[in-house]
């Protein structure tokens, strides 16, 4: 008899979930999903299909979807704390938040790279693209995403905000180290094949921060600006380290440093885990110092929102203790987890008292055709599954009383046409459009279910 019940509650559920492509277990989904790897040669291969178990809104016991709270136009919403008319973020009574310009709790729901494809037209249905900007951002809004990340079209944004009613956060990239290592290296061949650690400590870098901050940081008193970006994913990995002891050139001056930083009598291929964390904190707390001052002295009314930390970065506590002083969010692109691991998430709250927000992540249908072969998300069957893991990935983030956010990456599909991007960005379903700026109605349902909850879920975990 317990069988059968259990094999009715399955079907129900199934049912109730457009007939996702998933089996019910109890109180989770069973998700097939294909895991990102690389190989010895560092070549991008994916797994035979694993179940994976998941959770979504309507399993979660005694919650009530239907509480209704006032949000203001930024998404926020609460009593009004301090108004500074810009955005800032703060600890209340344990649980971190960003408070918008009006003084309201605001937590960040973003998609990164809102902008418009560079190969094909746009269809009939925009007269331009401003009329593009106008639908597309009130489509986002509607879904609950109150956020343009990374990589947006900032100028038909802006264009927006000034007679939008709810007008569109936004962020801004620099890209201070990366484009001051390519310009270095066009200057300096000898250069090229260098770390880019080491040209942190290149006197000139400081002098170029400043320079590009002062150049595009026009928008210093805009209150739409949530926050800076100084770079995107840089080397501060592990990995890196090894790179530098391998290739052992005298013209790097990362490995120089590193030849200087090491105790006496050691060697750099005895180095430990651990000292290789420390040495990559080394040049994170010179690049954060550098960077947070060139952007704070042309800004100071916007939070610096970090370098979009990856890969092993994000679980080295040297790197958080060095930029502990200069990040007013830590930005983390996350990926390699079905789920964010909850000792990540503790140990990033004990490393800084600084908040965090996900500023990448993101799973693909297998469904489109598309090859997605390109970047490091899950492979999924469906849509629906794609609405699925969004779901089980974003509440274990609302669970978490340091994070204040995350950004979905991304706005549109990769377009194998673009001859200009690079291979990590090309023919894969990342997107809540297709290429002809069709909306995956399966996966931006789910979205906004859960979207349109955040501050009833935030409630409902903190009670629980």
């Amino acid at each position: 008899m317990k069988i059968k019940k259990l094999l009715l509650i399955g079907v129900v559920c199934i049912n109730s979930l457009q007939q996702l492509n998933a089996q019910i277990i109890r109180d989770s989904l069973i998700i097939p999903a294909k895991i990102w790897r690389k190989d010895d040669k560092n070549h991008v291969n994916y797994s035979d299909w694993k179940n994976f178990s998941a959770v979504t809104v309507d399993m979660l016991s005694g919650f009530d979807a239907k509480k209704f709270i006032v949000i203001d136009k930024y998404g926020g919403c609460g009593k009004t704390y301090e108004v500074t008319g810009y955005f800032y973020t703060k600890n209340i009574n344990g649980r971190w938040y960003v408070i918008n310009p009006l003084g309201h709790m605001t937590y960040i729901t973003a998609v990164n790279s809102i902008r418009t494809s560079k190969t094909a037209e746009l269809p009939s249905k925009y007269k331009d693209i401003d009329d593009w900007g106008t639908q597309t951002l009130q489509q986002i809004n509607s879904l609950g995403f109150n956020t343009a990340g990374c990589w947006s079209d900032v100028d038909v944004i802006t264009k927006y905000n000034k007679t939008a009613a709810n007008p569109m956060i936004y962020t801004l990239q620099l890209n201070l180290l990366s484009g001051y290592v390519t310009d270095t290296k066009k200057k300096n061949p000898d250069r090229k094949g260098t770390s880019s650690l080491g040209f942190i400590l290149d006197d000139e870098f400081a002098n170029y921060c400043e320079k590009k901050a002062d150049k595009y940081l026009s928008k210093n008193t805009d209150p739409n600006l949530l926050g800076i970006f100084s770079d995107n994913e840089l080397s501060f990995t592990t990995s890196e380290v090894k790179d530098i002891i391998k290739d052992k050139n005298n013209n790097d001056k990362a490995y120089l440093k590193l030849l200087d930083w090491l105790p006496k009598d050691s060697k750099p291929e005895d180095m430990t885990d651990e000292q290789k964390q420390q040495f990559i904190a080394y040049f994170a707390g010179q690049y954060y110092e550098k960077v947070s001052k060139a952007i704070k002295k042309v800004d100071k009314n916007h939070l610096y929102i970090g370098s979009r930390i990856h890969s092993n970065a994000k679980n080295n506590k040297f790197l958080f203790q060095a930029a502990e002083p200069y990040w007013d969010i830590i930005s983390i692109n996350y990926y390699g987890d079905w789920s964010p691991k909850q000792s990540y998430i503790e140990d990033w709250a004990q490393w800084s008292q600084k908040p965090f927000f996900v500023t990448e992540f993101y799973t693909k249908a297998e469904e489109t055709g598309m090859t997605n072969k390109s970047g490091a998300g899950w492979i999924v069957k469906t849509q629906a599954d794609r609405g699925v893991h969004y779901q089980n990935f974003c509440l274990q983030l609302l669970k978490a009383k340091n994070c204040v956010g995350w950004h979905w990456f991304r706005y549109q599909d990769d377009d194998p046409k673009d001859e200009k991007d690079d291979e990590s960005k090309k023919d894969s379903n990342k997107g809540m459009v297709d290429l002809h700026y069709e909306y995956y109605q399966p996966l931006i349902e789910k979205m906004k279910e859960l979207n349109n909850n955040v501050y009833q879920l935030i409630n409902y975990f903190d009670r629980n």
